[in-house]
């Protein structure tokens, strides 16, 4: 376990040190604070956020869509993933279904969900419909790379179907399903703050977001931005520490 949260640990400065090297970048060539801020400014800007009340309570509202999205997301995708892989008549009926989804052009429905539902809500449902498609793909591609030979044998011993679900197909895919949710948790926090933002939904990072745009407080700007990519990468290379974790035990 240690050298898995080592090697999660290096990642994480690894990816934190390319941004910087960007962001680096960037500032040298815009030459302008107005357009891209200096490292500095956006640190101490940073510092300013982690001792406001109000920036925890945006980032605790964010996340809690975030995860609220993802739960429901990952629930109705395991449960088709499972009839798709047991019935493959469903798997292509429903195939139509989950490539429409997948092109669904995000931002235009925003807009139609925000005439009917609240804009703490639309970023929610936003949310499900892009990442629930991704995970059922996902889950039934992990369902799909379960070792034929360990079915086989099942059959053989006349293994009820439930227990081969919740035995053998659900154990044997864990860890590949673990990585696709830490990542699909992660694109949800993007997905829920970029909705916040065009909703303008209050108490949010996304509105945040939108009320530093519109006052021109830029380095504030880039350190929510900041702050909601690393909350993100966490996320998600917790969930890769944790599937390879499982995968060792299973070994």
């Amino acid at each position: 376990m240690r050298k898995i949260l080592a090697k999660t640990a290096w990642q994480t400065l690894a990816a934190i040190g390319f941004l910087i090297v960007v962001w680096a970048c960037l500032y040298l060539a815009a030459g302008n604070e107005l357009l891209v801020p200096s490292l500095f400014a956006c640190f101490a800007e940073m510092g300013a956020l982690l001792g406001s009340g109000a920036f925890w309570i945006a980032l605790l509202a964010s996340f809690l869509r975030a995860l609220e999205a993802f739960a429901i997301s990952f629930v109705f995708a395991l449960i088709f993933a499972i009839i798709a892989y047991l019935v493959p008549s469903f798997e292509k009926l429903f195939a139509p279904l989950a490539s429409a989804l997948r092109s669904l052009p995000v931002l235009a429905v925003l807009l139609i969900l925000l005439s009917v539902l609240s804009a703490g809500q639309a970023p929610v449902a936003v949310a499900f419909l892009s990442l629930f498609p991704m995970l059922y793909t996902g889950i039934l591609a992990a369902l799909s790379g379960v070792d034929k030979q360990v079915i086989a044998i099942s059959r053989v011993h006349g293994t009820p179907l439930w227990r081969k679900v919740t035995r053998i197909y659900l154990p044997l895919s864990a860890p590949y399903i673990l990585r696709e949710s830490g990542g699909a948790l992660a694109f949800s926090l993007k997905l829920v703050v970029s909705a916040e933002v065009l909703a303008n939904t209050a108490k949010s990072l996304g509105g945040m977001m939108q009320e530093a745009k519109i006052y021109a407080e830029i380095p504030e700007l880039f350190a929510l931005v900041f702050a909601t990519f690393f909350v993100g990468l966490l996320l998600e290379l917790a969930a890769t520490a944790l599937a390879s974790y499982v995968q060792k035990r299973m070994q």
